[in-house]
């Protein structure tokens, strides 16, 4: 007996848990990538620090190098020129090794003082800069590796690009040497798969909005389809080892599918949570210009994507809390993954771009696509047998569908402004076109006008509530609340009474 009534328990909590795993899934996915992952058993060395030649005529002497972090280079419209020593462990004359950069710039290298190769070629007095490409191996001859004091010279020059980037030098790094310059896809899989995971659940949303005419459900399949094109783009250094001044265009991808996403996402909740036109129109308003202000003011492509990303997660995360405590608390289901993504983006901004903004993404609404498809799309009602009678259900007139809802499972009523949001007991709600006098004409006596902007249906009223201040509610069934305005506490007494 005991154990059936665990089971049972562990049941309800099953089906009240479902709403709210993909928060829980997207939580543990962010924690996870925020975690410090290993790095390759491959031997490597990589440059942090560097001495960057300045020019002084100032000075005693004119050529005075200072040490600065590679990455804090920046050439602008000229030539520079940096140095490094390299262990001696980096170093093994017996393997074939090779110099690896990375970044959008030109640049000639010299091993111990001797031209070893170039990446394009860096601007000079007898010729331009020829762009060179994103990723560059050049080899270190074997010969010229000392038993200690080796030193590498690099004399580049970024002119191309075609916009100013954060960072110019992104690698620089001495590892064995390999025939392809290319970042492996290997470093992509994970990206690979979660896009296509994305691109399947993109098609699945696609065909639950033409299942349940809920054209709602569009906007949110079209953001996760503009997330596959950011990943694509993103991967698209493992198949073309393209010429730097390329970099912009691709970022600039990146950047149109994150803004894609974030529009789509932000356009789905507005929608899926009516909060009143005034409050679509602010909350789309103010999120957009934040996010307009961070792409316009930043530079470099990869602050452009994490200030807009961030503002339009916080936007989400601020509806899906409002409409949550006012509307639907399924709503608060969502804020888990808009706080998983803004924690992920604050924390981990690389990451984030490469890696967690798709993981976090596929994994929520995978989740809720086998869990929880309702709190996408609240399933419509199906036609009523033939042995009920017309007047014991609602027709909702919604866009492009009448729905038909029984009178039992109407909860309450609710205006939202010219449109009225009909709250089912089953979970959900739907919207109809018409205002809350005309819905109420149809729904009979047994749904009573409580407040200017709220109907109940009187046989899911659980108690009538006194609070401070001579305020009044209704505590309904499932434990929503409706407010009763004070010149309707008589009427609702009488009704409770018969």
């Amino acid at each position: 007996m005991q154990g059936e009534q665990l089971k049972a328990a562990l049941a309800r909590a099953g089906q009240l848990l479902r709403p709210w795993e993909a928060g829980l899934a997207a939580m543990l996915c962010a924690l996870v990538l925020l975690a410090p992952w290993p790095t390759s058993n491959a031997p490597i060395w990589r440059a942090d620090r560097v001495e960057t030649l300045v020019v002084s005529p100032e000075a005693d002497d004119p050529a005075l190098w200072r040490e600065q972090a590679f990455w804090r280079a920046d050439p602008g419209a000229g030539v520079m020129q940096m140095r490094w020593r390299v262990p001696d462990a980096a170093l093994a004359p017996d393997t074939p090794m090779a110099l690896a950069l990375s970044g959008p710039f030109s640049a000639e290298a010299y091993f111990n003082g001797q031209l070893i190769g170039g990446k394009g070629r860096p601007f000079s007095d007898e010729a331009p800069e020829r762009a060179g490409p994103i990723d560059s191996l050049i080899a270190l001859p074997p010969d010229l590796i000392r038993p200690s004091g080796n030193e590498i010279t690099l004399v580049l020059s970024s002119t191309r690009a075609g916009y100013a980037p954060a960072v110019i030098v992104q690698t620089l790094a001495v590892t064995p040497f390999r025939p392809d310059a290319r970042r492996s896809l290997r470093d992509y899989a994970l990206t690979l798969g979660l896009a296509g995971v994305l691109a399947v659940l993109a098609i699945s949303l696609f065909r639950l909005g033409l299942d349940r005419d809920d054209r709602m459900v569009f906007w949110l399949a079209g953001g996760v389809a503009a997330l596959v094109i950011a990943a694509l783009a993103e991967m698209s250094r493992a198949y073309v080892n393209y010429p730097y001044d390329w970099h912009q265009p691709r970022q600039a991808v990146i950047l149109l599918g994150m803004a894609g996403a974030s529009a789509g996402f932000l356009g789905f909740l507005v929608q899926r949570w009516a909060l009143g036109r005034v409050w679509s129109r602010a909350a789309i308003g103010v999120t957009t210009v934040c996010a307009l202000l961070g792409v316009v003011l930043y530079d470099g492509y990869d602050g452009k994507i994490i200030l807009l990303t961030m503002c339009t997660v916080f936007g989400c995360l601020v509806w899906t809390l409002i409409a949550g405590f006012r509307l639907d608390r399924n709503a608060l289901a969502m804020a888990g993954v808009w706080l998983a993504l803004l924690i992920l983006n604050l924390l981990a901004p690389g990451r984030f771009i490469d890696l967690g903004v798709y993981a976090i993404t596929a994994v929520a609404l995978g989740v809720w696509m086998v869990r929880s498809p309702d709190l996408l799309s609240p399933a419509s009602e199906g036609p009523e047998t033939e042995a009920q009678p017309l007047q014991a259900a609602l027709t909702v007139q919604s866009t492009g569908k009448m729905h038909r809802v029984a009178l039992d499972d109407v909860l309450y009523l609710k205006a939202a402004g010219n449109y009225t949001e009909v709250h089912r007991c089953s979970g959900g709600w739907l919207l109809d076109q018409r205002g809350l006098a005309a819905v109420l004409e149809e729904a009979g006596e047994g749904v009573l006008r409580v407040h200017r902007s709220y109907a109940v249906n009187m046989s899911k009223v659980d108690a009538l509530l006194t609070r401070p201040g001579s305020r009044y509610g209704l505590s309904l069934l499932g434990g929503a609340e409706a407010p009763v305005g004070r010149s309707r506490v008589d009427a609702v007494r009488d009704a409770l009474s018969r």
